[in-house]
């Protein structure tokens, strides 16, 4: 086998003379076969790592431009991924924000309803409440579990909410009905003691039934205030006096002719207490003509009270008193034929049935 590659290799490479001409001189040299074999084996060589070396690059190259793309498809996908967790982190945010706010606005009004609301046994509770804020903490690892816990407060402030505008409605109506059955008009007096720090409501929170309920809560505690202090009750205890002449046409009791009694006469014992029906300003005090001794009262809401053929004065001109506050005592001052008190309740300068207006307000108190 030896001999047979050697004959091979020999015939195949003949020895080569190789004829070099320098400096006009000329000379041979032999290249023998044995060294164009190493030589071409030597080539071979070279270009088969050149090959395979190209080769294995090519491949390794195409290995790592497969490994950029799938790296850059992995951070395209984890960037949309953190972009979707931010925005979803933003949007349990906002639902915090929102739920915070409608629990603060519906536990403020929970706690603002009049007590003629709260003194009632189905008044409703105030939701669970934790300095005011939600107890619910967005994750990016549960928002299935934040999502149910939203909705579940979100469908109990809805309940509440719904069940606050049907009461408030309730009552608001009730007092309309009864200041519009007792004559009254609503007025809003801008001058009351009023103050304090601003605190604005942000609104942008709320939608449209939140807001609506605040305005509804507020114009229900105006109309609260107004009962308040609206004379709702006869200046002279329910014992101690009997309706002698009610109000309107009658027949006059000094003339005998028909006229028209712009209040009640009261009648009962000499020097019977007389009381303050509301909280107010004497704005007269002393002798009026026809009323004898005389006390006029400016209350809230433009109401004035008036009583007249008083016996003794108890109270001051530009005093204030208080609701029950003693002010005169009964007599038969001015014209009068015996011991009363006429009592007169006006609201600008138009007079209302005294006995109507304390029945209806104590109605709806």
């Amino acid at each position: 086998m030896f001999r047979y590659i050697k004959r091979l290799i020999t015939s195949l490479f003949q020895p080569k003379q190789l004829m070099m001409r320098q400096n006009g001189q000329v000379s041979l040299m032999v290249v023998p076969g044995w060294l164009q074999f190493i030589a071409l084996v030597l080539v071979c060589g070279a270009l088969t790592w050149l090959v395979i070396s190209t080769s294995a690059f090519f491949k390794q190259q195409k290995t790592v431009n497969a490994l950029q793309a799938e790296l850059q498809t992995q951070q395209q996908a984890w960037a949309k991924e953190k972009q979707l967790l931010a925005e979803r982190l933003t949007e349990q945010h906002t639902q915090l924000v929102t739920l915070n706010e409608q629990h603060t606005v519906l536990s403020e009004i929970v706690s603002a309803l009049p007590t003629s609301i709260t003194e009632q046994a189905d008044t409703p509770a105030p939701l669970p409440d934790t300095d005011n804020q939600v107890d619910i903490e967005p994750t990016g690892n549960d928002a299935h579990e934040f999502e149910v816990h939203s909705a579940e407060l979100d469908d109990a402030q809805a309940a509440l909410l719904r069940t606050l505008q049907t009461i408030i409605s309730a009552r608001h109506d009730q007092l309309m009905a009864g200041f519009n059955e007792a004559g009254l008009s609503l007025t809003t007096d801008n001058n009351i003691a009023q103050g304090g720090p601003y605190h604005q409501v942000d609104a942008t929170l709320l939608n449209a039934h939140y807001t609506q309920l605040i305005d509804d809560s507020v114009q229900l505690n105006q109309l609260e205030n107004l009962l308040h202090s609206t004379p709702k009750m006869m200046p002279v205890a329910h014992d101690k006096y009997y309706i002698s002449s009610a109000f309107g046409f009658r027949k006059d009791p000094i003339t005998g002719r028909r006229a028209y009694h712009k209040g009640v006469d009261m009648a009962g014992w000499h020097k019977t207490q007389i009381i303050a029906p509301a909280d107010g300003v004497v704005s007269k005090a002393g002798k009026n003509g026809g009323y004898g001794k005389f006390i006029e009262i400016q209350h809230a809401n433009g109401i004035v009270t008036r009583y007249g053929h008083l016996h003794t004065i108890k109270v001051k001109k530009g005093q204030t008193v208080k609701q029950s506050d003693v002010i005169a005592l009964m007599g038969s001052t001015g014209r009068s034929t015996s011991t009363h008190l006429h009592y007169e309740v006006l609201q600008d300068k138009k007079h209302i049935n005294p006995v109507k207006l304390a029945r209806v307000l104590k109605r709806v108190q």
